[in-house]
């Protein structure tokens, strides 16, 4: 191709375009895939790594550029066929590979696991570093306008950021993953035709891997779960486990299994489920998210006398505990009905349940629709597909039980994907919104596991009697139970908008007393004992004492706020280095997370960048001139991604996921970044230099985060 013709240019910033497309559609759907298989946290890590391969890929071309151009044409669609390659290649090696156990127990587990995920990281860098090849060579072609093809570069990225969501909302990430694929060979092939057999012949293996891929795309793509994880035992013959159902949606992969009765002499957590021969047999199908986070999907045939038993589990516990005989009740987080049909069982007049993923809508009201009809088709059982504080401050409406039971996908709380896998329904602003939904009898259930020793429910209990204390109460812990599974590793804090009363405390103490496999763990009446953290911390029963109780913990318990959303980080950056016996036997994820992320991403750095670059030698007089670009390329980049990923946090909570928040703001930001390179001459003119550009960058972003964003979470109502 003479790139120097009008019409090769117009086919330049369509390549580039559609490169570009491609490319930031695949990062979100390889986030997606290793968020399936792994934790978020590690999807964080992949993603950091295949930044790599577009460096590598630069370092390269600084090399081979001359004679690349030479063969515009072939070059393209040799990077196009090896992109293709290399993509379903690593995806397939990805899925079927065993990766290790999904728990572990210490310090050295954790390291072992990391670094034992680092060849997949490291392998998902290659089709990165393929579609780096392609659009580096056109931004660096002297006969093509740079700003104009950086624009569509760009303009393509944030075109691809969307088109992801609907993606993998109606063909699934695996079917979005392969089309990626296909449109990249489609255009490579029919804007620059190549010459030479073989490239054809590259280009025809390539096109024949997207066609096999497609027609056994079950094979293809069926992953190898980690041990210890549920789905592993649907990989295991004769456990009665079996996967019967994938759906994909952009925040979650839902998963439906098909189950044996659950034996609750040999679960972790039989609080969940009781012990009533009868109801454990309609246990028959459990739903996970992510294979992690997970809900019994219980048979129900309509009759609410069928739920006997169900009382027996610690979601009954906001129902024993209040005097309200029918309660009005709304649920935060559906998944298999379970909060549902306990508020059947207990005749609530009234049910609202919030789901914020349509696939779990779709599961429950048409792919497994006779399954789950006399559930959701109740007349007094609401269905919303929203999430669940959005929907909360959209509506004036108060309740007499408001149910969260573990709500979020749970898959990248212990780890460093605070950015991708937090939510903000655990915020101090949260809980004020649940007191303010709450009728003045109303009772809140908030369930999660628990660790051992205490601090995912303790930090619970520390912002509700934060929020209780706003809200006007004098002895927030008057207002406050805790029941705790006797392993200790599930707990139900019940908060009240008025006190508890002493009747409401005997009932509930007796309920429990009655249950084998819970207790009551903290109340008005047991506090002084301080028997435990929970008791220890109600006991202060003052704000002052309750900061110098943060301040000696040896947990961050410290209520969290739509600021700063990081509720599932319980550690301190001194955990690495503990003197406590206790700490020594935690895990710091985060801090162990991003303290080899770090030195792994500059050793990976030193080795495909700087060390290539340096063996090519430099033009004599060059050296200085270099370091500058360096790092002033390497400062704006910091700079920018800084901001974006401040931007993820804070649309996180203005569009309800982190997985929308992804998509949208790297659309916008990518979108006016192309803007901005199409129209950099006269702005630069206008301004009188990029120093003068950057100066009214800053100011901008400067009014942006004083005026606009604290906003964010009031735009919400």
């Amino acid at each position: 191709m003479k790139i120097s013709a009008p019409t090769s240019i117009s086919r330049a910033n369509v390549l580039a375009f559609a490169t570009a497309l491609i490319t930031l559609a695949l990062q979100i759907l390889v986030h997606r895939i290793v968020s399936a298989k792994l934790l978020n946290n590690y999807a964080f890590l992949v993603i950091s790594l295949t930044m790599l391969g577009f460096a590598f890929s630069g370092t390269l071309l600084s090399r081979w550029l001359p004679r690349l151009l030479e063969q515009f044409n072939e070059a393209v669609n040799l990077w196009a066929s090896l992109f293709v390659i290399s993509t379903i290649g690593v995806t397939l090696l990805f899925c079927h590979a065993g990766v290790g156990h999904q728990k572990f127990a210490s310090r050295g587990e954790f390291v072992s696991s990391f670094f034992g995920l680092m060849p997949f990281a490291l392998l998902y860098a290659v089709p990165f570093a393929f579609s780096g090849f392609i659009l580096g060579m056109l931004l660096s072609a002297p006969g093509l306008p740079a700003r104009r093809i950086y624009c569509s570069d760009l303009l393509g990225s944030a075109c691809g950021a969307l088109a992801v969501v609907p993606a993998i909302t109606f063909l699934g990430v695996e079917t979005s993953l392969l089309a990626a694929c296909l449109l990249q060979w489609v255009v490579a092939v029919f804007l620059l035709p190549p010459r030479r057999w073989p490239v054809r012949g590259l280009l025809a293996f390539a096109a024949l891997l997207i066609v096999t891929a497609s027609l056994f795309q079950r094979w293809f793509f069926e992953m190898r779960h980690r041990d210890g994880s549920i789905l592993a035992a649907t990989q295991q013959p004769g456990s009665g486990y079996f996967l019967e159902h994938i759906a994909w949606d952009p925040v979650a992969r839902i998963e439906v299994s098909r189950i044996p009765p659950p034996d609750p002499e040999h679960i972790p957590y039989p609080v969940l489920i009781g012990d009533n021969p009868a109801f454990l047999k309609r246990f028959k199908r459990i739903i996970t998210q992510n294979n992690f986070a997970f809900t019994f999907a219980v048979e129900y045939d309509g009759d609410p006398k069928s739920l006997a038993g169900i009382d027996q589990t610690i979601y009954a516990a906001a129902y024993e505990a209040t005097c309200v005989r029918h309660p009005r009740v709304a649920t935060i987080g559906v998944g298999g009905g379970f909060d549902i049909l306990t508020a059947l069982y207990f005749e609530a007049p009234e049910i609202t349940a919030v789901e914020i993923n349509a696939a779990t809508v779709k599961i429950l009201t048409e792919t497994y629709r006779d399954y789950f009809r006399a559930c959701v088709a109740d007349p007094r059982v609401h269905l919303v597909q929203a999430e669940g504080r959005h929907y909360l401050a959209t509506t004036p409406r108060q309740f007499d039980v408001l149910q969260l039971s573990g709500v979020d996908s749970y898959s990248g709380t212990p780890g460093a994907a605070n950015v991708f896998s937090e939510n903000y329904l655990y915020t101090a602003e949260a809980f004020d919104l649940y007191l303010s939904r709450l009728t003045d009898q109303g009772v809140l259930n908030m369930m999660r596991l628990e660790y051992i020793p205490p601090r995912e429910m303790l930090r619970g209990l520390t912002t509700a009697v934060a929020a209780l204390r706003r809200a006007g109460a004098t002895r927030p812990a008057h207002h406050i139970i805790m029941l705790t599974a006797n392993e200790g590793n599930f707990t139900a804090l019940l908060v009240k908008k008025k006190p508890f009363t002493e009747l409401e405390e005997q009932r509930l103490s007796s309920w429990a007393a009655t249950n084998k496999f819970l207790k009551v763990s903290a109340a008005p009446h047991l506090n002084p004992a301080q028997k435990n953290f929970y008791q220890s911390f109600l006991a202060l029963d003052e704000a002052a004492h309750e900061q110098a109780y943060y301040a000696i913990c040896p947990f961050n318990v410290t209520p969290v706020t739509d600021n700063c959303p990081f509720f599932f980080r319980y550690s301190f950056w001194r955990h690495l280095w503990p003197q406590d016996q206790l700490i020594r036997t935690t895990v710091p994820a985060m801090e162990i997370s991003l303290t080899i992320l770090f030195f792994l991403v500059g050793l990976a750095a030193i080795i495909c960048v700087w060390v290539p670059l340096r063996l090519m030698g430099a033009a004599p007089g060059e050296g200085s001139r270099r370091w500058r670009y360096a790092v002033a390329f390497a400062g704006t980049a910091l700079g920018y991604l800084a901001i974006e990923i401040a931007l993820f946090q804070k649309f996180s909570l203005f569009l309800g996921h982190p997985n929308y928040a992804l998509s949208v703001v790297l659309a916008v930001l990518l979108l006016s970044t192309g803007l901005g390179s199409l129209f950099s001459a006269p702005i630069v003119r206008t301004l009188r230099g990029a120093g003068m550009v950057s100066f009214a960058l800053a100011g901008v972003l400067l009014l942006e985060h004083r005026f606009i964003l604290p906003k964010l979470a009031s735009w919400v109502a």
